[in-house]
Order: C-alpha cells, then sequence, then structure tokens
C-alpha cells in the first residue's frame, strides 16, 4: 500500500519501513513556501508536476518580532531592472548601514553593503535593548493547510555563525573569527540567547517537525580547520538541536562545500540529518562511502547537484539518479534531493526538462529498496 508524503517523510525520519525512497525539490516547492516561484509563469507546470509527484518540504523562515523599539528607517528606490533597499538603524554610538540589491528576474538579495563594518559595529548593535516581541504563526498555517498530507513544513534557523557572516559579508567575518576569535564568540553569545528564546516560543506553537539550522557552512574546510568548526559551530548549534529535541522535533544541518571531515563532529552534536551532500569538485560527499560511515546515524538529503540539471543531457541525469539510489536507499534514511534550486526565470527549458527527468526517474527507481 502506497503511503502519503507526509507519512513517508516521517517513516523515513523514523527509520521505519517505507514504500519508495522520498523525493525532494528543496526551495522549488508549490504552496506558497516561497511566492516567488508560483509568480513566474515559467515554473507552473513545473510546480504543478512536484506537488502531484514528489513529497514536499515547504521552507517556513519568520523571523521574531522585537518588542524594544528601535530608531530605524527605509529608503527604497529602482534602477533600470534592479530594486534597491538601504536600512539605516540608529544607535547611540551612531548610525549603521545595510544597503542590499534584488534583481527582476532572479529569486535572491544581494548585499551590496553589510550592516556590520567593524566589531564596534556589532557590539554597539548587540547593546541595543532586545525583547521577544511574539510570533506570526499566519503564514505557516496558510502553508501547512495547503500542503495537506502532501508533505511537511521545513522550519528555517540561522545559527550564530550565520547571523555574524550575514551581518559583517563572508569575508570580513573570516578575518575577524581568524583574529578577534573571542570578541566574535562574545557576540555569538548574544545571538544564542535570542535564537533560543525565539526557537523555544516557534516550537511551542507548534513549529516543526523538521528544523533546518544553515550557517555551519562558513565555518568548513577550506576555510577554517576543523577544530574552528567544533569551537564555533559545534559548540553553539548544539543547543538549538538539543532544544528541537526536547520538543520532539527533527534537526537537519545545512552545509555545503566539503563536510566529510565534519560528519563525526556532526553526529555528536546529535544532528538528526545532513544536507545537501555536494559531490565533488563542489563538496567532497561520496554518497556511497557516507551512507556506509553515517547511514546509521544521520538521514542523508541531496547529492543530486543543481548544475547538473541546469547543464546535462536527460541521459546523464538518469544515470547519475539511478547511481545515487544505488548509493543510498538500501535500508533507507535516504531522501533524494538537489542540492540548491534555480533562481532564474524564465526558468530554462533543459533545466525544466531535467526536473521531471529526475522525479520520473526516482520514482522508477526509488522502490528497489
Amino acid at each position: 500500500m502506497d503511503l502519503t508524503s507526509r507519512e513517508r517523510l516521517l517513516k523515513t525520519l523514523n527509520r521505519e519501513p517505507i514504500d519508495r525512497i522520498p523525493i525532494s525539490t528543496y526551495e522549488l516547492t508549490p504552496y506558497g513556501a516561497d511566492p516567488w516561484y508560483e509568480a513566474q509563469p515559467s515554473y507552473r507546470e513545473l510546480l504543478k508536476f512536484i506537488a502531484e509527484k514528489t513529497d514536499i518540504l515547504c521552507l517556513w523562515d519568520q523571523p521574531a518580532q522585537n518588542a524594544c523599539a528601535w530608531e530605524e528607517e527605509f529608503q527604497r528606490w529602482s534602477e533600470n531592472e534592479s530594486f534597491f533597499e538601504r536600512y539605516i538603524l540608529h544607535t547611540p554610538k551612531g548610525d549603521l548601514t545595510r544597503l542590499t540589491r534584488r534583481d527582476a528576474n532572479l529569486n535572491t538579495l544581494w548585499t551590496v553593503e553589510p550592516l556590520l563594518k567593524t566589531l564596534e559595529d556589532a557590539e554597539a548593535y548587540f547593546a541595543l535593548p532586545w525583547d521577544f516581541g511574539g510570533m506570526d504563526m499566519t503564514r505557516y498555517r496558510q502553508i501547512e493547510a495547503r500542503m495537506g498530507d502532501r508533505g511537511l513544513m521545513l522550519c528555517d534557523t540561522l545559527d550564530p555563525v550565520c547571523a555574524l557572516a550575514y551581518g559583517f559579508g563572508f569575508e570580513s567575518f573570516m578575518i575577524y573569527a581568524w583574529q578577534e576569535r573571542e570578541r566574535v564568540k562574545k557576540c555569538m553569545d548574544a545571538v544564542l540567547e535570542r535564537l533560543l528564546i525565539e526557537l523555544r516560543h516557534k516550537l511551542e506553537l507548534g513549529a516543526g517537525p523538521i528544523w533546518r539550522i544553515y550557517g555551519p557552512e562558513y565555518i568548513s574546510p577550506p576555510y577554517f580547520p576543523v577544530e574552528a568548526f567544533r569551537e564555533l559551530v559545534a559548540a553553539y548549534d548544539k543547543p538549538l538541536i538539543d532544544l528541537i529535541h526536547e520538543y520532539g522535533g527533527k534537526a537537519r544541518l545545512h552545509s555545503h562545500g566539503r563536510v566529510s571531515r565534519l560528519l563525526d563532529i556532526i553526529v555528536e552534536m546529535g544532528a538528526d540529518a545532513i544536507d545537501p551532500l555536494e559531490p565533488p569538485p563542489q563538496g567532497d560527499a561520496d554518497l556511497a562511502e557516507v551512507k556506509k560511515k553515517y547511514g546509521d546515524r544521520l538521514i542523508l538529503f541531496g547529492n543530486i547537484e543543481l548544475s547538473y540539471l541546469e547543464y546535462w543531457e536527460a541521459g546523464q541525469i538518469e544515470d547519475y539518479v539511478k547511481r545515487s539510489i544505488e548509493a543510498a536507499a538500501k535500508g533507507g534514511g535516504y531522501v533524494i534531493m538537489p542540492t540548491a534550486a534555480p533562481i532564474n526565470a524564465p526558468l530554462w527549458e533543459k533545466t525544466a526538462q531535467n526536473y521531471y527527468r529526475f522525479i520520473e526517474t526516482a520514482l522508477k527507481y526509488g522502490r528497489n529498496i
């Protein structure tokens, strides 16, 4: 008897027998998880197919409200086909400004000027009063109702590394994390305190059951050694994982790049799952090897590189999907998934056709487990 997508995903997370491997298309999902995709005519037929044939994990990332009144302002304008926003935060130690750009027909946000330019900026930011101001779950409930038994909610939370890397921009953050580690960690302590308050509130309102924690990739090799990952990721993300477990949820750690040397630490942290397990050369994950070493301790998500779906021929996609299933599907604990989602509009025809081939192949061969 075929399972519903919701049942299939839950059983996979709990390592129970399933009818076939779950198929996820990551951020490219229907039901309003990312309204940009549904607004693009070139994506609509593919989204319908995804809704009918795959196992949806709807990403939800709603920031908490700050109960404290900050002095801030926004300036917005457009130039050609780009839309700009300048955010100005007034602090007792001076103004902090961030400039972002969003381009027409691209589903991404460019940070032209980061909010934090120096460690003094960061210390001024975290000196501002902050108190949890509640959470609006309206959109969460709407997505969940639209999706029904077609999948599960996948709730997002950044970690302290990500918060600082975004605040500074990656290059500056990396330099500070090397040269001013203790000052950076004090800022991360402040972030963690706020994140735990926010996360607990969301969990109490029923958000979950799966949580994606993003940010660890900023401390992954080759940028930092393994021990830095233990100090700056494991020490700060484990409390988030523990809190998710306290409410019966599952924690999926997200890290692009070279993660093979980090998997022992990720297991020690208590993570339930890992994504997106990029193959070489973008990453270093040999799927069969990861399954052999960690398949009894981590649910594996991914390994289908987005660039394959964008540029490969249909036969190559089919062969690669079959090999991925052979490498990781046996015994369960694997969700086949691209490592990212397309961000361009209109959607390239080759990309669309390769998504169809990926899903059809996984449906055909994913029962051989």
